[in-house]
């Protein structure tokens, strides 16, 4: 089941706006889960940035950090390969300070088809 964080403003943030977003995906099932993350510059239309796919081990997790391109407005797109994995995205400065207005739990992003 594929899921997104909807639209993100990138503009006015503390301390700063995000230079890279951060997806930590944790796998509770008792395989290997496997997906793709896609992040989207919004900025009247819709252009692809990054396309990553994962692969993370039974009952383990992951990072995966990717940059922004300065886009003033984004979108990620996670799309698993099954159900029982957990999801959480969080903006990063460029200093690598999370941006708590940024941050999308796993209970907040929104299931798409």
């Amino acid at each position: 089941m594929p899921f997104t964080t909807g639209p993100i403003e990138n503009t006015g943030n503390q301390p700063a706006n995000a230079a890279r977003v951060r997806v930590k995906i944790l796998n509770l099932t008792g395989g290997t889960l496997t997906g793709t993350v896609r992040v989207f510059r919004l900025n009247g239309t819709r252009q692809l940035i990054s396309s990553t796919n994962f692969s993370v081990n039974a009952n383990a997790s992951t990072l995966i950090t990717r940059n922004l391109g300065g886009s003033p407005e984004y979108e990620v797109e996670i799309l698993p390969n099954q159900n029982g994995g957990l999801f959480s995205v969080w903006g990063l400065t460029a200093a690598n300070q999370i941006i708590a207005a940024q941050r999308v739990l796993h209970s907040e992003l929104t299931q798409i088809r």
